[in-house]
């Protein structure tokens, strides 16, 4: 193994790349030490488990029209082949989670959290950099998405 470092600081065998794998994306393949999977290109769309607390609704931007269920707990947010948002499984990887939002049955409220992914959501036009509240109307950004929340749980009705 010949230990190489290009330019920008990355190192690689150079007995394996006749240039730097990380720099040069076409170079890596199924047995490089650099792998893209699809999960972390983008994220399948999973719908949450159990009664529907509310929605996302993408009002501008990929996916406009689509309307994204939110469920009890937790629903991680993500973007799909398309960049179009999306709500993710749980188990989905931690790089594709650019956002969450968490129903509480026991007081009825929603919280927005920031995601564990790269990508930031914002917030009236604010990065999510900590959990607070989400209230009826509010507007998301998810890449170049915006998403209007419209909750069904809370004020007069719960499950």
């Amino acid at each position: 193994m010949k230990l190489t470092k290009c330019e920008q600081g990355h190192f690689y065998d150079g007995d394996k790349y006749p240039a730097c794998p990380y720099c040069n994306t076409d170079l890596q393949s199924e047995s490089a030490i650099v792998h893209t999977s699809a999960a972390a290109e983008a994220a399948e769309a999973a719908p949450p488990e159990g009664p529907v607390t509310g929605w996302l609704v993408v009002t501008a931007g990929p996916g406009r029209g689509r309307d994204l269920r939110l469920g009890v707990g937790r629903t991680f947010l993500g973007l799909d082949g398309a960049a179009a948002p999306v709500t993710l499984s749980p188990d989905a990887p931690l790089g594709v989670r650019q956002a969450a939002v968490a129903y509480d049955e026991k007081t009825g409220a929603f919280t927005l959290l920031p995601g564990s992914s790269q990508q930031l959501c914002y917030l009236g036009g604010r990065a999510v950099l900590e959990p607070g509240p989400l209230a009826a109307g509010a507007e998301l950004t998810l890449g170049e998405s915006t998403l209007r929340f419209v909750p069904f749980c809370g004020g007069g009705f719960q499950w």
